[in-house]
């Protein structure tokens, strides 16, 4: 899926919430970051002003690797609920600077996350969040 303004731990995990009826927090999807890897990221300032201008660490991209808790709870989702999550996904504040959410739009978003979480599912495989920053 290609996707603007869905970062995995805010907007998402409130996705997860919603479909999973439970109470938002930030941990709800707690990712593994691949790409930069971690381990060689600069651990001082001076390290930090020394990288060149196309680091990675600086400009990405990045990759994560969603929970599979976030996999199976997308993929159990009860289609017959899709329309009012998505209704409800719309309203949260991340959204709120659009001057209008087309509820159409953000049904298909919740239907093709849903979807690729079945076929991972399915497939015995993971999800992934590529990222520019």
């Amino acid at each position: 899926m290609d996707t603007k303004w869905i970062d995995p731990g805010l907007v998402l995990g409130q996705l997860v919430a919603l479909v999973s009826d439970v109470t938002f927090s930030i941990d709800l999807v707690d990712t593994v970051t691949l790409y930069p890897p971690p381990e060689g990221a600069p651990k001082s300032d001076e390290e930090w002003d020394a990288l060149p201008e196309d680091s990675p660490y600086l400009d990405g991209p990045g990759i994560d690797e969603l929970p599979v808790n976030v996999r199976d709870v997308l993929a159990g989702a009860d289609d017959s609920r899709l329309p009012a999550i998505a209704e409800r996904w719309a309203e949260i504040e991340h959204f709120s600077h659009f001057t209008s959410v087309d509820i159409d739009y953000m049904l298909s978003l919740v239907t093709d996350f849903v979807g690729l979480a079945r076929r991972a599912k399915e497939s015995h495989q993971m999800l992934y969040c590529w990222m520019c920053l």
